[in-house]
């Protein structure tokens, strides 16, 4: 995987669930938004004191033919990449998803 890029267009902060919730609209295909729901030392580490206690800050985003990871680190919005749902030579997903629930959207592979 190439080394994750800025998502410069995307506010710097944590997304709200709402906020989470609309990239099922904005982006292209998407069928689902998943999100990664931290424990308070993870969540202590990265989101500012003032930041809500559902601050998100890790996301999947399930298209019809790939998955799309963004996670928030250091006051930035990272692209992790996409990887695609027939790739096999990609690791599996279910493994990371475990980690994550459907916030939005109906997933093709829950």
């Amino acid at each position: 995987m190439d080394e994750p890029e800025p998502v410069d267009d995307w506010q710097h902060r944590p997304f709200s669930p709402a906020e989470a919730s609309a990239l099922l609209d904005d982006i292209d295909d998407a069928v689902a938004v998943w999100v990664m729901h931290h424990d308070n030392d993870v969540r202590s580490a990265v989101v500012l004191d003032d930041a809500p206690e559902d601050a998100v800050i890790d996301i999947i985003v399930e298209t019809g033919s790939t998955f799309e990871m963004y996670s928030y680190t250091s006051g930035v919005w990272m692209d992790y990449g996409t990887q695609r749902k027939d790739d096999p030579e990609a690791p599996p997903m279910a493994g990371t998803l475990d980690s994550y629930d459907v916030l939005a959207g109906k997933s093709e592979t829950a």
